[in-house]
């Protein structure tokens, strides 16, 4: 057993399932990770919304072999997990196909692993694909996390882009995160920065341009001199 201290200050408990993993034949069902699939479905969005599944995985009920392989030990004795623990290598996979299946049908709605995006034109037709999207979560049994749901909103962020009436726009959170990196004083630290400002390149036309004396750097023909 392995617990993790959750952002919240709350603890996961989460098991070590390393030898598991390796006996597990994947689910390899697609998980959307690239948000621009979502962005092109949405060029007239106005209002948004964005809701959390709280503990997501828990919401998998597991059948009782797959249960037995959860055992785990405790200095209370073993017990087993009767629903998806975190760790489990096909566990984003498996919510990710129950969570898309669950809005497919809904125009104006899209997942990616436990977050749901909803969007309309206007209000009224904002408000009508929330309501879907909610009575299909009751359906589901799928609870979420009020307190990281953002309802009927101008702009949300949402896989790291925030999404406005006006377009999409980098994430603030993540430009300040730029901003307070320290200058490179390696070929690593050089290497994590520019992997860092790759998401900012779709933001900047001219980001090939700009970063192309940092990129030199990296060629083995040339020495770092960054101090």
């Amino acid at each position: 057993m392995v617990t993790v201290i959750k952002p919240n200050g709350k603890i996961r408990i989460c098991i070590d399932p390393r030898d598991l993993n390796k006996a597990i034949l994947r689910e390899h069902y697609p998980l959307k990770t690239v948000v621009e699939e979502v962005i092109s479905q949405m060029p007239n969005a106005k209002v948004f919304s964005k809701l959390d599944a709280t503990s997501g995985f828990w919401h998998i009920q597991l059948d009782e072999p797959s249960s037995k392989l959860c055992t785990f030990n405790t200095p209370f004795g073993r017990y087993r997990f009767a629903r998806l623990p975190f760790g489990i290598n096909s566990a984003s996979e498996v919510f990710q196909k129950i969570v898309s299946e669950m809005v497919s049908d809904i125009e104006g709605a899209e997942a990616i692993i436990d977050d749901i995006l909803i969007w309309g034109s206007d209000q009224k037709e904002h408000d009508m694909r929330l309501k879907q999207v909610l009575d299909r979560a009751r359906e589901y049994n799928l609870k979420l996390s009020a307190g990281k749901c953002e309802i009927s909103k101008p702009e949300v962020t949402y896989v790291g882009h925030r999404l406005t009436s006006e377009g999409v726009k980098p994430d603030p959170e993540k430009i300040r995160a730029v901003n307070k990196m320290s200058k490179p004083e390696c070929v690593k630290d050089l290497q994590t920065f520019m992997g860092f400002i790759q998401y900012l390149g779709k933001f900047m036309p001219n980001m090939s341009t700009v970063s192309a004396p940092l990129r030199t750097l990296l060629e083995k023909k040339h020495s770092m001199a960054l101090g």
